[in-house]
C-alpha cells in the first residue's frame, strides 16, 4: 500500500445541478505518469482540483500519501501543482515570486530555485518582472514552481498551454 500516492473513492463534485465528478475511483502509484484525456468539460481540471483543496469535494473520499482528505497538512508539502493559469505578484521577478514560495513552504536552500530556473529555460529572465512576461513564460515559471523543492507528486493541469513547440520540447 505504501507505493499508492494517490487512491480516490467514489469522489463526486457537483456544481448546483451540474455533477462534475460522479464517484471517480482512481489508483496513482509512485514512478506512474498520468494524463487525463476527455472533452471540455468532461471534470479533469475539476478532479485536480479537488485532489489539490482547491476545491471541495461533494462526497466520495481520497487519500494523498495514505492520509486522508480530511488530514492533508503533510501531504501537502510533498506535493508540487499547477493548475490552470499561474497567478504570482506582477511586480516581483521571477526569482522573487519563488523565493516568496520558498519562504511560505518553509524551503531553506534557495539554489533551488535557480536549478528550477534553468530546468525551464528562465535563467536569463530570473530579474525580469513576471509582469513582463509572456503566455509561455508565464506558464515556464508556474512549471518551476510546480518542481520546487523536488516535490513526490505533481500535478500540472494543461502544462504546454501557452509554449511554443521548442518549449514543448525542451519540456
Amino acid at each position: 500500500m505504501e507505493n499508492i500516492i494517490l487512491k480516490t473513492n467514489n469522489l463526486t463534485k457537483k456544481y448546483k445541478d451540474f455533477t462534475a465528478l460522479d464517484s471517480v475511483n482512481v489508483s496513482i502509484r509512485k514512478g506512474d505518469i498520468y494524463g487525463l484525456i476527455g472533452r471540455n468539460g468532461a471534470g479533469k481540471t475539476t478532479l485536480m482540483k479537488v485532489i489539490t483543496t482547491l476545491t471541495n469535494k461533494t462526497s466520495g473520499e481520497f487519500e494523498i500519501f495514505n492520509h486522508l482528505d480530511t488530514n492533508l497538512i503533510e501531504s501537502k508539502k510533498r506535493m508540487g501543482c499547477l493548475i490552470e493559469e499561474p497567478a504570482f505578484f506582477p511586480n516581483l521577478t521571477a526569482y522573487e515570486n519563488l523565493k516568496y514560495y520558498c519562504i511560505q513552504k518553509g524551503v531553506v536552500d534557495l539554489k533551488q530555485i535557480d536549478e528550477a530556473l534553468k530546468l525551464v529555460d528562465l535563467t536569463e529572465s530570473r530579474n525580469k518582472k513576471f509582469k513582463n512576461f509572456s503566455l509561455g513564460m508565464k506558464q515556464r515559471l508556474g512549471i518551476a514552481f510546480a518542481i520546487l523543492d523536488n516535490p513526490d507528486f505533481i500535478v500540472l493541469d494543461e502544462p504546454i498551454n501557452g509554449l511554443d513547440p521548442i518549449g514543448i520540447s525542451d519540456l
